[in-house]
């Protein structure tokens, strides 16, 4: 059974590749190989997979239309500060290339030498690759998010305290990029003032800020300062009474996190630590009196 698998992927791969040198299509996936060339990345398994799945799965990834998914993960790659080292198509093809190409290389490797393998190996192998990605995606944008959480009250603080020293908006989100240690909190501010600077509008610039970042607070934060901003209210007020609304938020999540530990700790103390206590307690006198008998 695996044979026959293995051969019709290599007679698969062999007519796509036929099929695009006589098509011309090389000469596009040449060019998106060339295009996705100058992305750096730090995850050393896309670096090596890239040369591989650029020419030869990005073509046909780039036609697949799939409008609400691309919007979906154009999001969740902005968020997790991935943009500038892939794109959709990117995700895509690193998906194919780990969950179907990789396995299939494998396994046809192995049929060629007769090493013997489980058919449940190749599968865990496809499944596992193929979610590899956007697991990768999703963990990153989440650490990512969890660092703009910390860093959030202490960036509101300070704009609080220099729009009511006298500063501007603008002003005061530059003195936060001054002062404040750099983080992705920081870095989202830094291009929010480079949008302003641009010529977009202060309220077009922050709607982008939430969407790029996308947390609740962040989105919270951002519809309060639009109407602040065309209601003309006091900036310094409202940013206040986000400061403590955002650490009353916290103190909340903190106790529901607690109380959901308590509940966790449960099934560990039940089948692991009091069986090992009551060996402790009861043992020695069952065997002592096991013994007396």
């Amino acid at each position: 059974m695996l044979a026959y698998i293995g051969i019709m992927i290599c007679g698969g791969g062999v007519f796509y590749a036929c099929r695009n040198l006589l098509s011309g299509e090389l000469e596009g996936a040449a060019a998106s190989r060339l295009e996705v060339a100058g992305k750096q990345t730090k995850n050393a398994l896309l670096r090596m997979s890239r040369p591989i799945y650029a020419p030869l799965i990005m073509p046909y990834t780039t036609k697949f239309e799939a409008v609400e998914w691309r919007k979906k993960w154009k999001r969740k790659i902005i968020s997790a500060g991935l943009e500038d080292e892939l794109d959709v198509d990117d995700l895509m093809a690193f998906r194919v290339h780990l969950g179907l190409i990789v396995p299939s290389a494998l396994l046809v490797y192995f049929l060629l030498t007769g090493t013997n393998i489980s058919w449940w190996l190749i599968g865990f192998m496809m499944i596992g690759g193929y979610f590899y990605p956007t697991m990768w995606v999703n963990g990153t944008r989440s650490r990512r998010q969890f660092e703009i959480q910390l860093q959030l009250p202490f960036v509101i603080d300070l704009l609080t305290l220099s729009t009511e020293a006298g500063l501007d908006f603008i002003g005061a989100l530059q003195k936060v990029v001054e002062k404040t240690r750099n983080g992705p909190l920081v870095s989202e501010i830094e291009r929010m003032l480079q949008q302003i600077q641009l010529g977009t509008t202060r309220a077009d610039a922050l709607r982008d800020f939430g969407w790029r970042v996308d947390l609740q607070e962040i989105s919270s934060l951002v519809a309060v300062l639009v109407t602040a901003d065309q209601m003309g209210s006091p900036l310094g007020a409202v940013l206040r009474v986000q400061s403590d609304l955002i650490r009353t938020q916290r103190f909340t999540n903190a106790e529901k996190k607690g109380a959901a530990a308590s509940q966790k700790l449960l099934f560990p103390l039940i089948f692991f630590i009091m069986p090992a206590v009551f060996i402790m307690i009861f043992g020695p006198v069952i065997l002592g009196f096991l013994g007396g008998k």
